[in-house]
């Protein structure tokens, strides 16, 4: 709770011991003594001291105020320090600029406001003075004055522009009035005047609450502090309400510590409150209190409690609900319905709306999305038909949009077509909501004609049913007509919002186009929409995904002090998207500094930094967080808990995790079939493809490039036609990325032509599909087909890139085509502008060791622009080993070991140079090292295939 003095100096330490009244009173009177200049008249002021705990408060006396003169027009803030905020507004007076006085100690922000003081008072004074009677000086409510009363409607208006301008119009002048007007003090003449008071605050209280203006708030209760001694239940859990909305919990738990006599609703803010600020285990803690305390909950008290609940304590709050008697409530059925269908229990979901005797239109809305969002729409429709077609009840807007939203492909056209009939028929093909929800049904059925037709007939003005087509247009990846749709909203220049801005800078953001985000960033600035936070982030996820991290750093600094959580994430997912790990830990680190409580997304881009730094310690240090903040049931964090795991070789864990799991979707299944693949577990990755076709989950194209890599490590390719079976099932044959996966399973299960009937036959020959060609020619060393197939490809157009070059002097090189191997080296560097790998680099090492020219390869190591990796040294020292250089192998272990470069395949090339020499005794030296320290080493003279 906030101190009662509220614009006030606090002389004490809050966290250290408070000093003597005498101490106080001279830094006082220091103060004002350096003043003197200013304020001639200050030497009569008495100072009182009022200590409270471990704090010490200097103020000023208010009954001195006539003796003060009457205008003093300014003075700084150092000068002044018993002045802390704006006697009318409430701001909160900077040290660093003037004060503007009036009557000696009241300090105003601007003139503007010590003008309207003037007003407000000489109006005052000339009411009470046609009353016979004048108004005592203004004062600080005491123990002896009793609460205030509302003046004259000519003084309520006189105060409303003031008021009005400070809140920013966020509450009506009615309400507004109250804050300028409870200056006044009197006494109420009866208990009725002071109940509508605390209803007047109250409301303002409720919109400082919805704007989530916090100083605006703490000003309301410091207005409270001074005018009402004893606040009631009421105003108190208004009060509470407003600091848990603007997600100052401490503040709220201070209020909710001085109720005398708590009631429900001051448990039910409390634990929302603990809710809203992530603290879920806080929030059951508190909900276990209430009941302790005999207090019975309503209705109302299971909005935050539910949503706080894992599975276990979920059912025990539903045992709650029923024994209270609120399982007949449909706003409860409402919660119960949305937990359950949270952790994919859909058959629970029905079972509580079914049991319910009378069901409302929310109730049944609310099913709907449920049951949609679900992708359960077949149900959804049944429940829309069975409620609200053949019933009494009459559809609302969300019955018609939570409907829509389910309709995710074309196999659910007639239904959408039905469905749009009865959005004529009821009225609402005019809504903007339900018009937007029509044209994503349109977008998601692939008929992005249908949707433009739909806006360009009706003549839609509506700017978020055009925002709905941009983004059915980019979802379908028709960046063109995206852009010709929004470049029609720009020409007509009356529907620019920044949701609309925000939809086109995510365009820019999934096509990568970072020159088409610069222009759209130029709009924004040209339009005005640069302070908007809700664009800056947008204009955040743009660079990141452009990979232009220090512009997206500029966007953050311009944020400032409005750092919020979902900045914070932006910046540790486009570092974990542009490689920059450590710096996505750095930035995860740095926010929990900055005491901001991660969420699961946050965390979710931590580790996926984690997973490509293989950091398994910090990522289980992030595994714990989410367990304690009651977010490791989201499916998305067990995916990528599961990926950190499995990517880091801690199968264990991660089978762990999947068994844990309540519900196992496609990424899950995907996730578990790629770490049994990377690990070698061939045949349980394969039984894990059967069990999901068992459980009747439909596979994504990310599952069948898991199991074509099974397959192509199997090198058995009756698996890998049966895999290919399913994905001509499937519908997903022409994917890129499963293409290539084929190509390359069946040329490593040695059916090459195999291969390239498949590629022969697919619709689309893209870069990607001839990559995996030219590797399949190159794997197979056909260099004469891989030649042919190269200029084939660059005469259609398709420009190589670095995966495309290494194909081609891989092949060459094992072909003994030196000649070839330089001059595609050389082209790729001069003509191509690719920066050669090292890969490229040790497969031109390759071709001069096989011919035979060491020299040349050692010339051409010394020529390297950077220092030569693990793979180009490994490649020398085999052709040393196979020429019997015994000292350039030695020479160039010794220049791997100097880079930090040395493995097992190293230790291994070490003992073959001293086999060469034939010193058997070092030989068993390395080996007998390897075997100590190296896992996995292959023995000599034993097969792994048993």
């Amino acid at each position: 709770m906030l101190p009662r003095t509220w614009s006030i100096f606090h002389v004490g330490d809050e966290a250290g011991e408070a000093p003597k009244t005498g101490e106080a009173v001279g830094a006082a009177i220091g103060r004002l003594e350096s003043s003197k200049g200013t304020c001639e008249r200050l030497e009569g002021l008495r100072i009182l001291i009022q200590n409270s705990g471990r704090r010490s408060n200097v103020v000023i006396n208010p009954s001195l105020r006539s003796c003060m003169p009457h205008h003093l027009p300014k003075a700084s803030a150092p000068q002044l320090g018993f002045l802390k905020a704006c006697f009318l507004c409430g701001k909160e007076l900077s040290p660093h600029k003037d004060v503007y006085m009036y009557r000696g100690d009241q300090g105003f922000c601007s003139e503007e406001c010590r003008r309207d003081q003037i007003l407000l008072d000489e109006r005052t004074e000339a009411e009470a003075s046609a009353r016979g009677r004048m108004k005592p000086p203004l004062r600080r409510p005491t123990a002896a004055n009793k609460p205030l009363t509302l003046h004259s409607p000519a003084q309520v208006k006189a105060v409303d522009c003031l008021t009005i301008r400070w809140l920013g119009f966020s509450v009506r002048p009615s309400i507004a009035a109250l804050l300028t007007a409870s200056r006044f003090h009197g006494s109420l003449p009866h208990s009725t005047a002071l109940f509508e008071v605390e209803k007047r605050y109250a409301a303002l209280l409720r919109a400082a609450a919805q704007s989530g203006a916090l100083p605006d708030g703490r000003a309301i209760h410091g207005r409270i502090l001074r005018t009402i001694p004893d606040t009631s239940i009421f105003l108190s859990n208004s009060l509470a309400n407003m600091y848990c909305k603007c997600r100052t919990l401490p503040h709220a738990l201070r209020v909710f510590d001085e109720m005398p006599d708590p009631d429900v609703v001051s448990w039910n803010t409390i634990v929302d409150g603990c809710f809203l600020s992530g603290l879920r285990f806080d929030a059951l803690a508190c909900f276990r209190e209430m009941l302790r305390y005999g207090v019975a909950p309503d209705e109302f008290s299971f909005v935050g409690v539910l949503k706080s609940c894992d599975l276990g304590m979920g059912f025990s709050a539903h045992c709650v609900v029923v024994k209270y008697g609120l399982g007949d409530s449909a706003f409860v059925a409402s919660g119960l319905a949305e937990f359950y269908a949270v952790y994919g229990l859909l058959s629970d979901v029905m079972k509580v709306f079914e049991s319910l005797e009378r069901k409302d239109i929310v109730l049944v809305n609310a099913v709907i999305g449920l049951l949609a969002k679900a992708g359960n729409f077949e149900e959804a429709f049944k429940v829309f038909c069975n409620h609200v077609l053949d019933s009494h009840l009459l559809p609302a807007r969300a019955t018609f949009v939570n409907v829509l939203s389910g309709i995710d492909g074309f196999e659910f056209w007639r239904e959408a077509i039905q469905v749009h009939g009865l959005v004529v028929k009821f009225g609402f093909e005019g809504d903007g909501a339900v018009q937007s929800s029509l044209i994503r049904v349109y977008a998601n059925c692939c008929c992005m004609d249908d949707a433009h037709d739909l806006l360009r007939y009706s003549n839609s003005q509506n700017v978020i049913s055009w925002t709905s087509l941009i983004c059915g247009y980019a979802s379908q990846e028709q960046f063109r007509d995206a852009l010709d749709v929004f470049c029609h909203v720009y020409h007509d220049g009356t529907m620019l919002d920044d949701v609309l801005l925000t939809c086109v800078l995510s365009i820019a953001a999934a096509s990568e186009s970072q020159k088409l985000g610069i222009q759209f960033h130029a709009v924004v600035l040209k339009y005005g929409f640069g302070l908007n936070n809700c664009i800056n982030h947008a204009l955040m996820d743009m660079y990141t995904k452009c990979m232009s991290m220090p512009d997206a750093l500029k966007i953050s600094q311009h944020i400032g002090e409005d750092h919020n959580l979902l900045s914070w994430t932006i910046l540790i997912s486009g570092y974990a998207k542009c490689g920059s790990s450590m710096e996505a830990l750095n930035t995860f680190y740095q926010m929990n500094k900055e005491d901001i409580i991660a969420d699961s997304v946050a965390c979710i881009g931590a580790l996926m930094g984690c997973t490509d730094l293989q950091a398994v310690d910090q990522g289980e240090q992030i595994h714990a967080f989410l367990i304690k903040s009651g977010s490791e049931m989201d499916v998305t964090v067990q995916t990528a808990l599961l990926s950190l795991y499995s990517e880091c070789g801690s199968l264990n864990e991660a089978i762990q995790l999947f068994e844990m799991m309540i519900v196992h979707d496609v990424v899950s299944w995907t996730a578990l079939i790629s770490a049994y693949a990377n690990l070698g577990c061939i045949e349980k990755a394969l039984i894990c493809l059967n069990q999901m076709f068992q459980d009747e989950i439909k596979p994504n194209h990310f599952t069948f490039v898991s199991a074509l890599k099974v397959a192509a490590k199997l090198t058995y390719p009756v698996i890998g036609k049966s895999i290919h079976a399913a994905i001509i099932k499937s519908g997903l044959e022409e994917d890129t990325f499963i293409g290539s996966a084929l190509i390359d399973m069946y040329c490593k299960c040695g059916s090459l032509g195999s291969a390239v009937s498949y590629f022969n036959g697919a619709s689309k020959h893209d870069l990607v599909l001839w990559n995996a060609l030219l590797a399949g020619h190159a794997q197979h060393g056909n260099v004469l087909e891989l030649l042919k197939a190269y200029e084939e490809m660059v005469d259609r157009g398709l420009k190589p890139d670095d995966i495309t070059f290494l194909s081609v002097l891989s092949g060459c090189s094992h072909g003994g085509l030196i000649d070839k191997v330089v001059h595609f080296f050389t082209s790729m560097r001069d003509d191509h502008g690719i920066r050669p790998q090292m890969e490229h680099h040790a497969c031109v090492v390759g071709a001069f060791g096989r011919a035979g020219l060491l020299k040349d390869a050692v010339s051409f190591i010394e020529g390297m622009r950077i220092n030569p990796g693990s793979t180009v040294l490994r490649t020398l020292v085999s052709f040393c080993i196979m020429y019997g250089h015994v000292r350039l192998g030695l020479a160039s272990i010794a220049k791997m070991v100097l880079l930090g470069q040395m493995d097992s395949s190293a230790f291994v090339l070490v003992s073959n140079l001293y086999a060469v020499e034939e010193k058997w005794h070092d030989r068993r030296k390395i080996r007998d090292a390897m075997e100590a320290d190296v896992v996995n080493l292959k023995k000599v003279g034993v097969s792994w295939i048993t």
